[in-house]
């Protein structure tokens, strides 16, 4: 197996048990927030999702662009969304070469600089970082049985 599908493996094991986590919160969870600040849980759930394709879009695009996020109003439209937004993600996963992965990027984030596979680290790192979070989420709003991590 390629470097770039054992890397996308890897994320679409966080990733399945995101959705799964998702599906068990109900629509009058989806607007809550642990403080005033803080990402609600439908927004946190669309950022993991959107930002994510946006760093496996860099390895062939090298441009940071903004998802499109759709607008949501039941966590039905909310899951449908990650799901979409996991597939998308997938089919550009799954166009991405070893090759390309060891090519220098042309990132002027300190951290991001060097092959192209540190987009697709750095993609990884932000998944478990904000699905954890989501995990805080549900159990304060109640969820009393959640996924395994991985």
């Amino acid at each position: 197996m390629s470097q770039a599908g054992q890397m996308m493996n890897e994320w679409l094991q966080h990733r399945h048990i995101l959705e799964e986590l998702l599906e068990s919160i109900g629509d009058e969870h989806m607007d809550f927030k642990p403080h005033d600040d803080a990402m609600s849980l439908s927004e946190l759930a669309l950022h993991v999702a959107g930002w994510n394709d946006a760093f496996v879009s860099m390895v062939k695009t090298e441009t940071l662009a903004k998802p499109d996020f759709p607008e949501c109003v039941t966590m039905a439209d909310v899951r449908q969304a990650v799901k979409n937004f996991t597939a998308k993600t997938k089919a550009a996963y799954e166009s991405i070469t070893d090759a390309e992965l060891e090519a220098q990027n042309s990132s002027s984030h300190p951290k991001l600089q060097g092959p192209k596979r540190n987009y697709l680290s750095a993609m990884h790192d932000h998944e478990i970082h904000h699905k954890g979070q989501l995990f805080i989420y549900a159990r304060m709003v109640g969820v009393k049985e959640v996924p395994f991590f991985r």
